[in-house]
């Protein structure tokens, strides 16, 4: 009987350490999963980090070569050539480039990706498109009239390797030649969106906002803003495959 109450209490034991090794298990990979999550987030935020930082310093050269933007040969009528022309002439010589697609949107030089809500995005041939030297992959459209003259970039941070999503490896920037209703733009490359205030830019009541339900094209502003850190309410899970 007493090692009947032996194996019992043995028995009970060995279950209380189980349960203790299995809780403490999953705590483990909870932790793993949480470290390994803010660490792909610093290593996403440093990388937008150094290309605004690159595409600031290459534009800034390129006033130093060049001139004032404003004085920059750049057409006033939108057309398919204009941001290779643009390219070409300001940009390219202040930068190290791997691959120089132009308009090609080949399957090595197609931009197709997701928004962050969910739906598909696909970059027609007036972009144009090259890889730079640390492998990020990026797309330029020139949008031009007698008012303004701006440069919209679309920069996947990890050369279109997986996830292709705005917000988590595909962020957006502009750079303003000319712009008579905002001259203080002019000769600057800001992330796109960052005229908003943080409230702004995280509230669902502009499309390129960065939030789950909006595009998240405005997300590279919000990490501008917090310091060049993905913070709490920033949509990181949510733009693992975009969403619906």
């Amino acid at each position: 009987m007493q090692k009947k109450k032996l194996n019992i209490k043995i028995g009970a034991a060995l279950m209380e350490t189980m349960l203790v090794l299995s809780i403490i298990g999953i705590v483990f990979i909870l932790c793993i999963g949480v470290f390994f999550a803010d660490l792909k987030k610093n290593q996403t935020a440093v990388k937008i980090k150094s290309v605004y930082s690159l595409l600031t310093q290459a534009f800034n050269a390129s006033i130093a070569k060049n001139g004032s933007p404003y004085d920059w040969d750049v057409s006033d009528n939108f057309s398919e050539t204009v941001s290779n022309d643009v390219f070409e002439s300001y940009l390219k010589p202040q930068l190290i480039i791997l691959k120089d697609c132009k308009n090609s949107t080949s399957e090595k030089c197609d931009f197709s990706f997701k928004e962050l809500n969910g739906d598909e995005k696909s970059l027609n041939s007036t972009w144009t498109r090259f890889y730079l030297n640390n492998g990020m992959f990026i797309a330029m459209q020139a949008m031009v009239n007698p008012m303004y003259k701006v440069l919209y970039f679309y920069v996947d941070t990890n050369g279109k390797k997986h996830l292709n999503v705005v917000a988590r490896d595909i962020f957006m920037f502009e750079y303003w030649i000319q712009n008579d209703e905002n001259p203080s733009y002019v000769g600057r490359f800001f992330p796109y969106g960052h005229e908003y205030s943080r409230k702004e830019l995280i509230s669902d009541n502009n499309e390129n906002n960065c939030n789950s339900t909006k595009n998240g094209n405005y997300c590279s502003s919000l990490i501008f803003q917090d310091d060049w850190k993905i913070k709490l309410e920033y949509p990181w899970a949510k733009a693992r495959y975009g969403v619906k």
